[in-house]
């Protein structure tokens, strides 16, 4: 028999910028030579796989698309700290016993969408106490579906936006036997006594991999623009959802619990708008540009109150205003708008100058009237 791909020689290790979860699932190099696994041995690759894991600049960038697609959709998004541990896809097969649901591109831990929708629907079911049996199943069919119909909102898969801290854990079941066999009691046998549930039971340690401090990207979006109006209610319960009953396994433990984090949503939007607006460059016109820059260079000034301008943005004006007839009619006018609104604020200087500048905007704004008849 041939031997597995972490027997032969050399034997493989993961890159520093490799995928994570793949290595975890897929690269178990503890067996021993009679294919069992000692509890040391899973003890020591949960160890191994603990730690920060994750690229800051390829997670940031999905997730800026991601919040791109959101907000094209007329969606909404926002960030999300953990409150604690966060535990997601321990139910999937493992030879640690316990998994892990991974990203298969990003090799990080994540919560899948429809993991966002289960949380939210179970919150409207179970917990909103604002709703009445008849307006609870009505809100569950209109925003989640049913076999008839899907529902009015997309939910997103919840993504880290920046590095994730894993580590590892522990859980001791007492009773294994009794939840593995606990129908067959009443059945003899000389493991009978293994399946009654009883103090004499020893704990049994299984080690496992949780997210111990995570900022995961969550989003909403609405399935078409007249469902709209109902994204705050969507959202807010979203909110309460992760708050008051938390995402993911072991939750009744504490595990999963997240909060809004604010701070993080606004820094990841700016992000997002100064990507927009890099994307919308490329399409302007070397004169639109010219005036974007000078537009946020006194946008800057005024922001910091300066009302004595530099020279230079004086200058840079001044100059735009000579070549200014030479641009296409739509950069005029445009010129137009910002030399006077920056003139109003920062002064339009002595009488001579004031007439020079004023003709000149006038001169612009004359050039793109439209010749009567």
């Amino acid at each position: 028999m041939s031997l597995p791909l972490y027997r032969q020689d050399p034997e493989p290790t993961l890159a520093t910028e490799g995928n994570r979860g793949l290595w975890y699932n897929r690269f178990f190099n503890r067996y021993t030579a009679e294919w069992t696994i000692p509890d040391t041995g899973k003890t020591q690759w949960v160890s191994e796989n603990a730690g920060i894991i994750g690229q800051r600049e390829v997670l940031q960038t999905q997730a800026l698309r991601q919040l791109a697609l959101i907000t094209a959709l007329g969606g909404r998004g926002a960030v999300f700290e953990t409150d604690w541990h966060f535990a997601t896809g321990l139910g999937l097969p493992h030879p640690v016993e316990n998994g892990l649901a991974w990203h298969h591109t990003l090799g990080i831990p994540y919560l899948a969408g429809s993991g966002v929708k289960g949380l939210v629907r179970a919150w409207v079911e179970v917990w909103d106490d604002t709703l009445n049996a008849e307006e609870k199943t009505r809100r569950i069919i209109r925003w989640f579906g049913d076999l008839q119909q899907a529902g009015q909102f997309r939910f997103f898969d919840a993504l880290p936006v920046e590095p994730v801290m894993l580590t590892a854990d522990v859980m001791t079941p007492h009773m294994d036997q009794w939840y593995e066999k606990g129908g067959k009691i009443g059945e003899s046998g000389e493991d009978l006594h293994r399946r009654i549930p009883a103090d004499w039971h020893n704990p049994v340690p299984v080690p496992f991999l949780v997210v111990q401090k995570a900022k995961l990207l969550v989003g909403i979006a609405p399935r078409r623009p007249e469902f709209a109006g109902e994204l705050p209610q969507v959202f807010a319960a979203l909110k309460q959802a992760l708050d008051g009953l938390g995402a993911g396994a072991k939750t009744a433990a504490g595990y999963g619990r997240m909060v809004d984090d604010a701070g993080a949503t606004v820094s990841l939007r700016e992000k997002a708008e100064q990507v927009r607006e890099r994307e919308a460059d490329r399409n302007r016109s070397p004169q639109q540009r010219a005036l974007r820059a000078l537009q946020r260079r006194f946008e800057t000034d005024r922001e910091r109150g300066v009302k004595e301008a530099g020279g230079e943005l004086i200058g840079q004006t001044n100059q735009w205003l000579k070549e200014g007839l030479t641009w296409p009619k739509p950069d005029r006018e445009e010129l137009a708008v910002l030399a006077e609104t920056i003139f109003g604020y920062v002064g339009w200087g002595n009488n001579a100058k004031k007439r020079e500048r004023k003709d000149k905007i006038a001169a612009l704004r004359a050039s793109t009237t439209p010749t009567p008849g």
